[in-house]
Formats: structure tokens, sequence, C-alpha cells
């Protein structure tokens, strides 16, 4: 049974009092999209432990440029088991 990590980032978003309704895969992580900080990423890619999923403290900084899409993609390419 594989879970999707993209649902599991958008509920962990939204658990976080982030509005989600309307974001997609093109939404940006950072300015003009989520404007997630470096603390709210880091509580994110934390929820993201239990599958296997980790970004060093370097890559954590470059994490508000990606979109949804493209830091979903990049969870599931490091996810173990996947």
């Amino acid at each position: 049974m594989s879970t999707d990590l993209r649902e599991v980032v958008v509920e962990t978003l939204r658990n976080m009092n982030f509005e989600v309704d309307s974001v997609n895969d093109e939404t940006p992580l950072g300015d003009g999209g989520l404007e997630l900080e470096s603390l709210s990423l880091a509580e994110l890619v934390m929820q993201l432990d239990n599958f296997g999923v980790e970004f060093s403290d370097e890559e954590m900084e470059k994490l508000t440029t990606m979109t949804l899409g493209e830091f979903t993609q990049e969870a599931k390419r490091r996810a173990t088991g996947n």
C-alpha cells in the first residue's frame, strides 16, 4: 500500500492553517504562493520523516523556490520504500 505523499503534504499544510483549497502543482511554496517561511518548511519536512524524507539544512533554504509539485516529486524521490 503506497501513501500519496502529495495528499500528506496538502493535509499537513491544511493542519498548519495554510489555505490549500485552491493550490495546485504550480503553486509556489514561498513568495507569491503559500508564503512558507523556514519554520513552516521545517515543520512540513518533519511530518514527512515517517516516509524517510529528509532534506539537509542547505536544501531547506532552497525549498521556498520550489512549487508544490516540485516539492512533492522530490519528496517522493527521497521516500524510502518507493
